[in-house]
Order: structure tokens, then sequence, then C-alpha cells
């Protein structure tokens, strides 16, 4: 019956074939684009509005942003930040943030809703170890440790390494965010990003496959050639002896790491 609908081009009665299972945010999302794509916005924006009300929990951020899309058409700014708000609250993420970003720029209010995006990110990120703290004095253990990983993304795909690094120390983040950090901060800095490179070696190693073995090797060279540019070659020697004489055991590790 869609397909049907679709050819005859009859934007009523595919709305009709759409509106027969209502049961999800997303069918009221295809059913306000039908009308946008029949230049019928005023009935998307009535449909992107009904499924707004139908699911206002956790609702579909496709339709929010589609909501808002509407609104700032209509020059409605206020309520369109206010849904892409929302989705940043609701889902935090890099992905929300680049939302809110996209949005706030339409308007040029960008720096405003910067500041408070990244001061909610603070205040969830201590909120989550204040809770776990709790845990931890219950149970004695808690799955994870909150840490700055998302402030670290964001300030890198910001283009401000310096400010990631920053977060990076001050609050950790994970392992492939400290290697990003250390790739763009090694040219500059080697003597920061020596200590994240021993770590990664330590993790390949201890994976016990030739394949991070071999990654393991490659980074070792690579530690070899920082710590020369900083006229430490011999404190590598004695690292590298460490490295060989720890994991003697895994020959076919110190097979590869012999051609250092």
């Amino acid at each position: 019956m869609e397909t049907l609908a679709q050819q005859s081009g009859d934007v009523e009665a595919l709305v009709a074939v759409k509106a027969r299972d209502l049961s999800s945010a997303y069918t009221f999302l295809q059913i306000a684009e039908i009308y946008r794509d029949g230049k019928q916005h005023d009935k998307a924006l009535d449909w992107a509005e009904r499924g707004f009300k139908a699911f206002p929990d956790r609702t579909d951020s496709r339709l929010c942003e589609f909501l808002a899309d509407e609104y700032h058409c209509r020059k409605r700014h206020d309520e369109a930040m206010q849904l892409i708000w929302k989705i940043f609250t609701e889902r935090t993420s890099l992905e929300s943030y680049q939302t809110l970003n996209k949005h706030a720029d339409r308007i040029r209010q960008w720096p405003a809703w910067r500041g408070k995006a990244l001061e909610f990110i603070r205040v969830e990120i201590e909120d989550e170890k204040k809770q776990l703290a709790q845990k931890r004095q219950s149970w004695g253990w808690t799955p994870h440790t909150p840490d700055h990983s998302l402030l670290v993304q964001i300030f890198l795909w910001e283009k401000d390494v310096e400010s990631a690094w920053r977060e990076a120390q001050a609050g950790g983040c994970h392992g492939s965010w400290w290697m990003e950090l250390a790739r763009l901060r090694e040219k500059q800095f080697p003597a920061d990003v020596v200590p994240i490179y021993q770590k990664q070696v330590d993790t390949l190693i201890n994976q016990k496959n030739n394949g991070s073995y071999a990654e393991a090797v490659k980074l070792l060279g690579k530690i070899r050639d920082l710590m020369t540019r900083l006229e430490r070659a011999d404190q590598f020697a004695s690292y590298l002896a460490t490295i060989r004489a720890t994991h003697k055991p895994k020959r076919n590790f110190i097979k590869l790491a012999v051609r250092l």
C-alpha cells in the first residue's frame, strides 16, 4: 500500500498509510517529512508537534531536530533551542554537542550555549563521581570511574589540543583519546607523550596475540626515537631491557623485539 501511494504521488494517500500505526515518534517524523517534501509546511509542523506531545520523554532526537528546523524557519528560535537543549541533556555526547553547535550558530548564539553545555557536562561528571563514591561505600567496588573523555573529545573536535590535554590530565580519559593526544603532541612535547606510549606498549603486549605484539614493537620504535631526541637513549636501553625481561615467556613478542 505504501509503495502504491508513493508511486501515485498522492501525499494524503501516503500519509493515510503511515498513520495506520502511530506507535512511535519516528512515524510522526516520517509523516512530517512527507508533508515537508510536499511543500505543506504547516501540516509538517503540526505532525511534528503531535509526535513530540505523544512521546515527550526521551523522544526521537530526529523528530526534535526536525521540529527545531521548522521553528527556526518561523523565527521561533527560543522554542527551537529548547528542543535542541533537550536532546543534549538527555543524550549528552559529542554528537548532541555538535547538533547544539549547529543550531546555536544558526542564530549566532554559540558562545553562550557552548558555555552552558560545558558547565552541564562538568556537573554531570561530578554528580556521577558522587554517586559512584556512594556505591563504592555500599558495595566496596564500582564498575568504572567517571573521567573527562567527553570533554577531551569536544576540545579535540574544536581543534583545541591544549584544552583537551588539560582535561585528560585533570580527569583522565579513555586510552584511545590518550593515544590521539600523544599523536598530536609528540612533535612539540615528546617528554609528555613517552609515558603514554609506554603504557600502551604494556596494554598491547598483555593482549597476547601476534598482531598486538607487532603493534607494541612498532610503538617501541617510536619511543626509542622520541627518547633519542630527548638525549635519553641510555634510558631507553634500560627500559627495553626491562620489557624484554618481563615478557621473556612471550616468545613471539621477543622474536619481534630483537629487531630494536
